[in-house]
């Protein structure tokens, strides 16, 4: 399914993309292609997208070598796109009207899959928080090739030592391997943005990096990142009584800031 095609039927059935539902449209066929390309299908599994639109990167994947594939599209007016589509592709494709922040994906858990979204860009960091934080290492999802703004892709793959490390970055790392796998300019999209775009891989580890009390992590990294310009022993001492005793418990320099920590120290902080 190529541009013209695309802007074809928009026209036809007289669709624009909606502000509110954070919908851009990717129209640029040589982009598509890469997404699935990154995607590293290299086995008939199954495979979730969220926020399918007028269905360009949906058709894209069904043409690769998959089993089934599930959209979910919150906007009724789309479905004229998607029922198109499974015409041609009729025991392929399964359309999930709902939104896609009350859908589990544990209900795909019966066979491998892989999620692969250009997500609208006003949930792509609740959905992806929310994923990982859901004990996704348990589910069978393997993967998640997912376009988000490249400044948050940027603060997702950053490092310690970064000064783009934040909270999302710490969360990436500890369920998964991220990794940024192509650079999309505004003109590949409509309408088209003000912010170049990034694609970013996330390899899903079999079990949590290191082992943690997530309620207790959260807590810790929500306070630490939301002061990340102090140090901890300062931004911490509402977590902990003693700050500078649990600090030096697990190797943190109490001058440190948060985005000089390992991933591992937050970890062993939690466990506190």
């Amino acid at each position: 399914m190529n541009s013209n095609s695309i802007l074809n039927k928009i026209k036809i059935y007289g669709i624009s993309p909606k502000k509110f539902y954070g919908q851009n449209f990717i129209l640029d066929e040589n982009i598509l292609k890469k997404i699935v390309e990154r995607s590293n299908i290299n086995e008939k599994i199954n495979i979730l997208e969220i926020g399918p639109g007028p269905g360009g990167l949906t058709h894209e994947i069904l043409k690769s070598n998959v089993n089934q594939v599930f959209v979910i599209e919150k906007d009724k007016d789309l479905l004229p796109f998607l029922e198109d589509i499974k015409k041609l592709f009729p025991n392929k494709l399964n359309i999930i009207l709902e939104d896609a922040l009350c859908f589990d994906i544990k209900k795909l858990n019966n066979n491998p899959f892989k999620i692969i979204s250009n997500l609208p860009y006003n949930i792509s960091t609740i959905l992806l928080i929310k994923w990982l934080t859901t004990d996704i290492c348990n589910t069978s999802c393997m993967s998640l090739t997912l376009m988000f703004q490249k400044e948050v892709a940027e603060r997702i793959v950053a490092k310690k030592g970064s000064s783009k490390r934040s909270r999302i970055s710490i969360i990436s790392e500890l369920y998964t391997n991220p990794k940024i796998v192509l650079n999309v300019s505004p003109g590949s999209f409509l309408p088209r943005p003000k912010v170049n775009s990034a694609l970013v891989y996330f390899e899903i580890l079999k079990k949590p990096r290191f082992n943690h009390n997530q309620l207790r992590l959260k807590l810790i990294i929500d306070t630490a990142f939301n002061q990340k310009r102090k140090m901890v022993r300062s931004s911490l001492k509402k977590v902990f009584p003693n700050v500078e005793l649990a600090l030096k418990k697990v190797g943190i320099e109490k001058t440190e800031r948060p985005q000089s920590i390992e991933l591992k120290s937050f970890c062993d902080l939690s466990l506190i």
